[in-house]
């Protein structure tokens, strides 16, 4: 019996701690994005094959939360797009510097920053209407950005950013260690 009554309190506690630690988690993968970073070629395309394939499985899941929540489709397929303009956006307002030891980039504070906020309302209002449907029974928002679709829409202009900033890095970096190979040839 005892055992039975210090699972859900366990997972009670994890649930605590990661509510607790996630603050923290957000400053820092804002401290992170917003620092110099050197571009490395493999690790670019890996970001830029990953988001590929988190939109693939997205959109799977998408596919399945259009049969229950009608307006996903349309939500996602206007944000998503967005989010691709965004990055392109985020791409060109990123700096890069050239040296000897490689390319290193900087991505916009402002952007990232306004990246960062826009996690922090889709985590908070996703567990706010939570609450409020755990706790008091009241219905989930059908439309606007609090219902599934416009946190669904959220989580699509993300992922659009994300693809398109990788893809841009990664076509950069590249054009970079061709120029660089290139120099570094005999004549």
């Amino acid at each position: 019996m005892p055992l039975l009554l210090a699972l859900p309190l366990a997972l009670l506690l994890a649930l605590a701690i990661m509510l607790a630690l996630l603050p923290l988690s957000l400053w820092q993968r804002y401290r992170v994005a917003r620092s110099r970073r050197r571009a490395r070629g493999w690790a670019l395309a890996l970001a830029w094959w990953s988001s590929l394939a988190s939109t693939l499985v997205f959109a799977l899941f998408v596919a399945v939360a259009g049969v229950f929540w009608p307006q996903a489709w349309a939500y996602v397929a206007l944000a998503y797009p967005g989010g691709l303009l965004l990055g392109l956006a985020g791409h060109a307002l990123t700096r890069f510097q050239a040296t000897p030891q490689g390319l290193y980039y900087q991505s916009n504070r402002s952007l990232v920053l306004g990246l960062a906020v826009l996690v922090a309302v889709r985590l908070g209002a996703g567990l706010v209407q939570g609450m409020r449907v755990w706790l008091r029974g009241a219905p989930w928002p059908e439309s606007g950005w609090l219902s599934h679709a416009g946190l669904l829409a959220m989580a699509a202009l993300l992922l659009g950013y994300a693809t398109a900033q990788a893809f841009g890095l990664y076509r950069r970096v590249r054009r970079f260690e061709r120029h660089r190979s290139y120099d570094r040839s005999p004549r």
